[in-house]
């Protein structure tokens, strides 16, 4: 991140972080201590934020030489990373390198109100951080050179970085009625789910990589990875999704390493697999062809196993993370490897021990990449745990899928029966019986009526209303439940 924006504007992201997850207002010395700066500078920053921040984002509050943040319900500190990144040079000259703008530095200094020699200064800030990702900036006329893939990757993580404050910044390519609609098909076919939000990290590193090859700039893999990238492909049997949304926005046919690669990235965002099986239908292939990926998930999940009773979300979750890892050279960053604090939970001894399981898998061919991001890494895999061992109670909870042949109102009534004896940390009540956006929840249905073989889960027949042997029924499951 310091290297995306200028030290000051870098400076300034951490006051507002520090302002956002406060609890309570800061003594200004105190925050001036933390942010690294004299209180003269730190009354600068605050006029220059109050000034430049758009009063429905964010504005910064003092009070008794306090400080606060006020804020709208819809803003969070992601949106004010957003802000400022789409506000910086680098994003501005990244954007105009992307719409191939052939300019010179001069040009581009007076279409931008910024001095020659100001521009210079960014302009080596912008060549750092560039040359982080592999990549050189050239400055006649500018333009970023190096692989194809660590150019689409740079372009996608900056403008998904950007994203929602800078909007969608591909408009050839549009979002619903092109790239969603495929996304839709790769989410049918492949039984995964993709958040609003991360729907629209996938489509930008689609869009990315349609706009290059629109600009002529194919992807000229190794013969080694483009076999890799195939296996991945036909494992998966991705020959039978549709790409004709992308292909008629394109104006011509994606040629097969470029249908490739659409599949492979879609591992760069986030998805929620729709049932179990999917999960282990992916960590069989991981198994099978990246060994080593499923040795370094296993050892990890050594730090919780006897914590957390289901560990499957969690393995195909770390599995799935280290597969973005796949398309960037093996010792190359990935650009968001700063972390500002999230305010989750109190840092643990856990995070130690998975640096030191990273560090000894680190020599091995092809791992070089958890060399140079491990930090990031470490701290995804343990907001990850912190997350599910928050979680755990419930997800130790009997979850149960009421069914009644007579319709919505007995089955509410069935719960408040079971309700009488079981309190809701005991059992937890789901309401789908298949859901279209997560694996289903329940371990038990319970019915009043029969049920054909609509699914693997287990099914008690209860009478309407229920009896006694009903309840001593459930009483045996529960009991089983809770002293394994």
């Amino acid at each position: 991140m310091k290297n995306i924006i200028p030290a000051s504007d870098y400076r300034r992201l951490k006051l507002l972080n520090l302002l956002f997850f406060a609890d309570a207002p800061i003594v200004k010395k105190e925050v001036a201590t933390t942010v690294e700066c004299s209180v003269n500078t730190l009354n600068a920053d605050i006029e220059t934020l109050n000034a430049t921040l758009p009063e429905d984002i964010a504005q910064i509050l003092e009070v008794d030489k306090k400080l606060s943040i006020k804020t709208t319900t819809q803003i969070n500190f992601d949106y004010l990373t957003a802000y400022m990144i789409s506000t910086s040079h680098l994003f501005q000259l990244a954007l105009s390198v992307f719409n191939g703008e052939k300019t010179t530095i001069s040009e581009w200094a007076e279409n931008n109100f910024v001095s020659r020699s100001t521009f210079y200064v960014k302009l080596a800030e912008v060549d750092t951080f560039l040359a982080r990702s592999r990549l050189v900036l050239n400055s006649a006329p500018l333009g970023i050179e190096g692989g194809e893939v660590n150019i689409r990757f740079f372009f996608y993580h900056l403008f998904s970085k950007c994203y929602p404050y800078s909007g969608w910044v591909i408009p050839d390519f549009d979002f619903e009625s092109c790239i969603d609609k495929f996304i839709q098909k790769f989410e049918q076919h492949m039984k995964v789910y993709f958040s609003p939000s991360t729907r629209v990290d996938y489509a930008t590193v689609i869009a990315v990589s349609l706009r290059r090859i629109k600009q002529g700039y194919n992807i000229n893999p190794s013969a080694e990875d483009e076999q890799f990238w195939q296996d991945i492909y036909t494992y998966h049997n991705a020959m039978d999704i549709d790409f004709s949304d992308l292909e008629k926005a394109l104006g011509s046919q994606l040629i097969p390493v470029e249908r490739y690669m659409m599949i492979i990235m879609s591992f760069l965002g986030s998805f929620t697999y729709v049932n179990r099986e999917r999960m282990n239908v992916r960590l069989y292939y991981t198994e099978k062809f990246q060994g080593p990926r499923t040795l370094i998930a296993e050892d990890l999940l050594t730090i919780v196993d006897d914590r957390i009773a289901d560990t499957l979300v969690l393995k195909v979750t770390i599995v799935d993370y280290l597969a973005r890892f796949l398309f960037i050279e093996k010792a190359n960053l990935i650009l968001d490897v700063d972390y500002f604090s999230k305010k989750l939970v109190p840092d643990t001894q856990d995070r130690e021990k998975i640096i030191t399981i990273l560090k000894k898998y680190e020599t091995l061919p092809d791992f070089q990449f958890l060399r140079s991001n491990r930090e990031v890494i470490a701290t995804y895999i343990h907001n990850l745990f912190s997350v599910a061992l928050l979680t755990e109670s419930y997800t130790r909870s009997l979850h149960i899928k009421i069914i009644s042949k007579s319709g919505f109102m007995w089955e509410e009534y069935l719960k408040t029966q079971i309700r009488r004896y079981y309190s809701e940390e005991i059992i937890v009540f789901c309401d789908d019986l298949k859901p279209t956006e997560h694996w289903a929840q329940h371990d038990l249905i319970i019915s009043d009526s029969p049920l054909p073989n609509i699914t693997d889960v287990d099914v008690l027949v209860w009478h309407m209303p229920p009896i006694k042997r009903d309840f001593a029924a459930l009483g045996e499951i529960v009991e089983a439940r809770y002293n394994s």
